[in-house]
C-alpha cells in the first residue's frame, strides 16, 4: 500500500512491549557552513515516555548536543510535537517539515522540503527485519534555515533526509547495525544504506540511492572498512547495487570524533561519526556512519541521550 498523509501520524500500538515506539529522524549537511546535524524524537506509549535529541558537528568536530526525556506520553501528534525545547511541525504531509530548537543560547530553525516522494521500505524485496522496524519510510530533502549553535550564528542551505519508523525495536535482536548515509556534489546524489547483521548471522541490505531526481532501491552492497581505535571505522569503500543493474561507489573517511548515544537512556550504545565522502566520478560530500553493536540489555529506540 502506498504511503499517505495519514501515515505521517503516530501509528497504532500493535504490541504490548515497552520497547514499542514511533519515531521521526532528520539530518542535514550544509556545505557552506560545514554543519552536519541530526535530530530524532521517539514516543514510547507502553512505558509511557518520550525522548528527543540533537547532535551537531561542524567541520568535523562535535560542537553541540541536546537531549530531553519525558516520563509520560505527550498528548500531541507528529503534525506538531514538542519535547523539551525541541519542536517538530508538519507544513505539508509527505513534503515539508520544520524543526525548531530554543534552548538557552542555542537556536535552530530548519525546514526540510522533499525532492521526491517518500521511499517506503515495504516496497523493498528485502525489508528491514522486525527487530529494526515494523514500518519505515524515508525522503531526500533540501534543507534551509538559520542556526545559532556553539556561540555562532549562520545560515543553512543544504541537503538532508528524514524518516518515520515505528514498531517493537528490539536492539537485542540486532547483532550489528550499520546505517550509512551521505550527500555528494550539489545534493543531486545521496544514499541511505541499512546493513543489518542479525545474531543468527543473517544479513539484510536495504536502502536507496537518490540520483538525478530518482530514488533507486538498493538490492545489494559491498562494504569494506578500515578499522581504527574507535568503534566506527576510520574509513570505508562502498559499492551500492541498485535496481536496473546500476552501481554507485563511495569512499568514506572519518572526519572528526565519534559520539556515543544511549537510545532512550538504555544500556545499548549507538556510535555516530561524520565521514568525508568522495565518488569515483569526482564528487565530494559528507555523511554519517552509525554503528550499533548487540547489547543483551536491549533499549528503547533511536532517539536518546549522549552517552557518558
Amino acid at each position: 500500500m502506498a504511503v499517505t498523509g495519514a501515515d505521517e501520524r503516530i501509528h497504532p500500538v500493535e504490541d504490548p512491549s515497552p520497547h514499542w515506539s514511533d519515531s521521526l529522524y532528520f539530518n542535514v549537511w550544509d556545505p557552506g557552513s560545514g554543519l552536519f546535524l541530526l535530530t530524532r524524537m521517539a514516543v514510547l506509549p507502553n512505558q509511557p515516555g518520550a525522548t528527543a535529541g540533537v547532535l551537531a558537528w561542524r567541520r568535523g568536530e562535535p560542537f553541540y548536543g541536546y537531549g530531553h526525556n519525558l516520563d509520560d506520553m505527550p498528548l500531541a501528534d507528529w503534525d506538531d510535537m514538542t519535547i523539551g525545547q525541541l519542536r517538530y511541525r508538519e507544513i505539508e504531509p509527505l513534503q515539508s517539515w520544520e524543526v525548531r530548537l530554543d534552548a538557552g543560547d542555542a537556536r535552530l530553525y530548519l525546514r526540510w522540503d522533499g525532492f521526491t516522494g517518500v521511499v517506503d521500505y515495504a516496497d523493498n524485496a528485502h525489508p528491514l527485519p522486525r527487530a529494526v522496524a515494523w514500518g519505515h519510510y524515508e525522503q531526500t530533502c533540501r534543507v534551509r534555515g538559520e542556526a545559532t549553535l556553539g556561540g555562532e550564528s549562520f545560515t543553512v542551505d543544504g541537503f538532508g533526509q528524514r524518516d518515520h519508523s515505528w514498531g517493537y525495536r528490539d536492539w537485542a535482536g540486532v547483532g550489528e547495525w550499520h546505517w550509512v548515509t551521505g550527500f555528494v556534489g550539489d545534493g543531486a546524489r545521496s544514499f541511505n544504506l541499512f546493513h543489518v547483521v542479525q545474531p543468527n548471522g543473517q544479513t539484510t541490505v536495504n536502502g536507496f540511492v537518490h540520483d538525478g531526481g530518482s530514488d533507486l532501491l538498493i538490492v545489494g552492497a559491498d562494504r569494506a572498512t578500515t578499522e581504527g581505535a574507535g568503534r566506527v571505522p576510520e574509513g570505508y569503500d562502498l559499492v551500492l547495487h541498485v535496481e536496473g543493474d546500476r552501481r554507485f561507489s563511495f569512499r568514506g573517511d572519518a572526519d572528526g570524533a565519534e559520539v556515543p548515544v544511549r537510545p532512550g537512556g538504555g544500556a545499548t550504545v549507538v556510535h555516530e561519526r561524520p565521514m568525508r565522502l568522495a565518488t569515483d566520478d569526482g564528487l565530494e560530500g559528507m555523511g554519517v556512519y552509525e554503528l550499533l553493536e548487540n547489547s543483551t540489555a536491549g533499549g528503547s529506540n533511536e532517539a536518546g541521550t549522549v552517552a557518558g
